[in-house]
């Protein structure tokens, strides 16, 4: 080898020596980044870790107001069956029996002062605890006091026509009501109230005769036949304030209806269930001829009362013979 091709290979290989040197060098200065850049793994903290803080929402207060008239209007009445299906306007819930107007019709008032005791019974039975159950031999004490002080018994037709005549009678008067139509009514009732020719007023719910426990059609009319004035209570004894306004009327005339097809009498005095009804239901006793209906509230039937309000006298079944004196003063 010549000294010239020596040396050209010398330079060849030093620069071939310097290239790698060169590229060994820039790989080395690039990977930490392509490694940091590449990694799954979460990095170590440095320092204490920070607690964790649950966060809330805000809450917010709602304010309910206490006004009961603001809680009737605003809040749907969940108690009314059926309103949505019947497509009616739906009644408000009960008007408080003290506030219902007499806006519907009122006889005007009489001069003479002419006060008549109804009394207000339901069950003839024995049963401890039940104030509205007076067991017969309560009832037998009751009606032989009747006979014994000279009262006499009113048929409805003979309430009516002192309550529109004005009259005062000239003897003592009371009015003997029952309500609900217990078969009791027909096995207890009837032969005391017989045995001293006594006449009272039953105001039944059609659609409960012949369940066993009340009054079926053949007892009601032999009782009918016995002196006694058979009106509605209703068709199935419903609290009215709760039913829209045409399921009132059909509680209310269907009753009649049935009554005065199984009897052929004429059935327009009323008896509230429970004692409870609205404006609604006056309107509709008014618009569909009934003349009269009784409530439960206590005192005397008076003819300045509104004839759809008449008071009555509740008869306590387990009170003594004295409280029943003082409810005839």
């Amino acid at each position: 080898m010549t000294t010239s091709n020596w040396r050209l290979t010398l330079i060849i290989g030093g620069m071939l020596i310097a290239a790698v040197s060169i590229w060994f060098l820039a790989s080395q200065s690039i990977r930490p980044t392509q490694i940091a850049a590449d990694s799954r793994e979460t990095p170590p903290i440095q320092g204490p870790i920070p607690e964790f803080k649950e966060q809330h929402l805000p809450v917010l207060s709602l304010e309910v107001p206490n006004d009961a008239f603001t809680k009737q209007q605003e809040l749907p009445n969940l108690m009314t069956p059926l309103a949505e299906e019947a497509k009616v306007t739906v009644t408000p819930t009960a008007t408080p029996i003290a506030t219902v107007m007499d806006s519907v019709y009122k006889t005007a008032p009489t001069t003479t002062q002419i006060s008549i005791p109804v009394l207000n019974y339901h069950s003839v039975t024995v049963q401890p605890g039940n104030t509205a159950a007076i067991t017969p031999a309560k009832l037998e004490e009751q009606m032989q006091y009747l006979a014994d002080q000279g009262y006499k018994t009113l048929t409805l037709k003979e309430f009516i026509d002192i309550w529109e005549g004005g009259e005062k009678p000239t003897a003592k008067v009371v009015l003997l009501t029952f309500d609900d139509g217990y078969k009791d009514n027909y096995t207890a009732a009837l032969p005391i109230l017989a045995k001293h020719n006594f006449r009272a007023t039953l105001f039944i719910s059609p659609g409960m005769v012949e369940d066993g426990y009340f009054l079926n059609w053949e007892e009601i009319k032999e009782m009918h036949k016995g002196g006694w004035d058979i009106q509605p209570h209703g068709m199935t004894h419903p609290n009215l304030t709760k039913l829209n306004a045409e399921k009132q009327t059909f509680e209310i005339t269907e009753a009649r209806r049935q009554i005065e097809e199984e009897l052929g009498i004429t059935a327009d005095v009323y008896c509230y269930p429970f004692g409870e009804r609205n404006q609604t239901t006056l309107h509709i006793l008014k618009e569909h001829g009934f003349r009269y209906a009784f409530t439960i509230e206590q005192g005397m039937a008076k003819p300045d009362q509104n004839p759809l309000l008449i008071r009555r006298l509740f008869v306590n079944g387990e009170a003594g013979l004295s409280s029943f004196k003082s409810l005839l003063k």
